[in-house]
């Protein structure tokens, strides 16, 4: 006998709602990255100042940054969790 709490069954709502976070993400990324190729060019076709172009592009790559570092984050914290209780477990069987 194990002491891992019991789990409920997973219902159809936590199964679509973890598929639709597992697609959001990456599907936000991917349009961030080509909005802001596809504005990079526009700035450039326009004739706007670089100072306008810089601006643009910092906030948009910059905003990238960010769901990438916090996906980064996310993860880490996912694997400290999981080497937690690993270690845990080893060390309940062990002794």
């Amino acid at each position: 006998m194990t002491d891992m709490p019991i789990q409920p069954p997973v219902g159809q709502l936590e199964r679509w709602t973890a598929a639709l976070g597992n697609l959001a993400r990456p599907f936000t990324l991917y349009v961030a990255g080509i909005s802001s190729a596809v504005a990079t060019v526009g700035i450039v076709l326009r004739g706007a100042s670089l100072i306008e172009g810089a601006a643009y592009i910092t906030a948009a790559w910059g905003g990238v940054g960010v769901l990438y570092g916090a996906k980064a984050l996310e993860e880490g914290r996912k694997a400290k969790a999981t080497a937690e209780v690993e270690i845990a477990k080893a060390k309940s069987e062990g002794g």
